[in-house]
């Protein structure tokens, strides 16, 4: 049932790409290289680093002919990962993302918030009518992928709350992306809400 960043960056890539949450960059650098479906930086230990499959990286070329994030498909040893663009069905093969050297490239997880957000979850639903206190896991429900929707928004609703609440000052310069937080956040809850209702 777990979350994955993968799961976030299918509805809101840009927390992979701005500098929101810096401190949970994993690793990153500007000496990526891909070549098709395969990532490597030298000197870096992926393992060491904590990347797993599931995983987001994001990519930069310098000529803009790759810029974005893409899927940790698998890790193939400490120093050679497998990417793809994002896909549809988690079971296809790693679509190729391009060929290309000196991409600039970070990889950044929000595991710790998908813990929260799990665990808020499943007390959520243990005091439902209904349920049984003790005993419901997320694991067990029937509606394993209803209650992943609800617990990616509670979790978005989270992390938008957190940059909303943590954005430098108000200024007429940061008016239009402060507001974008704050809505985001009002309308991730809205929606937890209401899908919770429906389960």
């Amino acid at each position: 049932m777990s979350l994955t960043d993968v799961d976030i960056l299918k509805v809101e890539p840009s927390l992979f790409s701005d500098d929101c949450f810096s401190s949970q960059v994993l690793c990153g650098g500007t000496n990526g290289i891909v070549a098709g479906t395969q990532f490597t930086a030298s000197g870096v230990d992926f393992t060491a680093s904590g990347v797993t499959a599931g995983g987001v990286i994001h990519l930069s070329a310098a000529d803009g002919s790759i810029d974005g994030g893409f899927e940790i498909v698998s890790i193939i040893d400490s120093t050679h990962i497998t990417v793809s663009i994002l896909r549809s069905d988690p079971t296809a093969g790693a679509i190729p993302v391009g060929s290309a050297s000196g991409l600039t490239w970070s990889i950044k997880t929000y595991a710790p918030q998908i813990s929260v957000a799990e665990t808020q979850l499943s007390h959520r639903l243990r005091c439902l009518p209904g349920w049984e206190a003790a005993t419901v896991t997320l694991d067990e429900l029937e509606n394993a992928e209803a209650v992943r929707l609800v617990c990616l928004h509670l979790l978005l609703g989270m992390l938008f709350g957190t940059l909303y609440g943590t954005f430098p000052a108000y200024t007429a310069d940061t008016a239009d992306v402060w507001q974008s937080h704050k809505d985001k956040c009002v309308r991730y809850r809205a929606m937890t809400e209401l899908m919770i209702r429906a389960l």
